[in-house]
């Protein structure tokens, strides 16, 4: 297959969802800023979206990128695909476990 082509599939894979996610946050602001929320209560939405997108890159580690990239060149992608899932569940699992510990501190 033309390695271009790849490219362009793997990157519609990635981009569309993110510029859809972010073309609905574009949309949203003026209903959250002249309709339904004060200054003070779209900050606070502000805020969360900001802990939501560090809370991705740490939970997800760029696991993405390296499963695309060793599943091209490993030949168990069975393998590669377990061992991935396997650690990103665990750790986002304790994630989760802590969060849910700490919920009144976090509060």
């Amino acid at each position: 297959m033309n390695p271009f082509k790849r490219l362009a599939g793997q990157t519609a894979i990635y981009g569309i969802p993110s510029i859809l996610g972010r073309f609905m946050n574009f949309l949203l602001v003026p209903l959250y800023t002249y309709g339904l929320l004060t200054r003070q209560e779209y900050g606070i939405v502000n805020i969360y979206y900001s802990y939501t997108a560090l809370l991705m890159v740490i939970l997800t580690y760029g696991m993405e990128t390296a499963f695309f990239r060793f599943s091209e060149t490993e030949r168990d992608r069975n393998k590669v695909y377990s061992t991935g899932l396997l650690s990103l569940v665990i750790t986002t699992a304790v994630f989760l476990l802590i969060i849910h510990l700490c919920k009144g501190i976090l509060a």
